[in-house]
């Protein structure tokens, strides 16, 4: 038993680790030597709980997806209107960014990725599932470009630009800088 909490933290340690090399270098630059590294395992031992650069890169993609299942939900059946709805689960998305290495990391691979893939990422599809598209594509350029343009890897004030930035496409800044002259 004891040895499976062991490996168990170990596998977490790396997911973790692999998503800081992620977040800091993208998925073409991250090493794996630096993960292992990180974790104080050989790459050998990094080997034995995942094969590869891509099913690390997999399992943090999948927890983008489950997290990005759960905050849906919670936000599709809300009593507020379509823009308050996408209001609302664009500043979740930025404040998970900022709280949870695995998801800034899974984000930062779905939108690099993006730029090749044949298809678009899920996420712009599932905010058009809260409202309409061109409401839609808004939240995703004000995510992504708040997201890209954040100072640091870590993205720290992500939250807090995504809000200032719906609050100015709803004229809230404006009103608050009227009010306050």
């Amino acid at each position: 038993m004891a040895k499976q909490a062991r490996s168990l933290r170990t596998h977490e340690l790396v997911l973790d680790a692999a998503a800081a090399e992620f977040v800091r270098h993208g998925y073409p630059r991250a090493n794996l030597q630096h993960v292992a590294a990180r974790t104080g395992l050989t790459k050998g031992a990094l080997y034995a709980h995942f094969a590869s650069k891509e099913k690390l890169a997999r399992a943090l993609t999948d927890h983008l997806d489950r997290v990005v299942d759960e905050l849906l939900a919670r936000h599709k059946d809300a009593d507020l209107p379509a823009n308050e709805r996408l209001r609302a689960l664009c500043c979740a998305l930025a404040e998970r960014v900022e709280s949870d290495v695995r998801f800034n990391a899974a984000l930062r691979l779905v939108m690099d990725d993006a730029q090749s893939a044949p298809e678009p990422p899920r996420l712009p599809a599932d905010l058009r599932a809260l409202s309409a598209e061109s409401l839609a594509d808004l939240a995703v350029v004000i995510l992504v470009g708040a997201y890209y343009t954040a100072p640091d890897p870590e993205r720290r004030g992500l939250a807090e630009r995504v809000r200032g930035l719906w609050d100015a496409v709803d004229g809230r800044q404006a009103v608050e800088e009227t009010g306050a002259r």
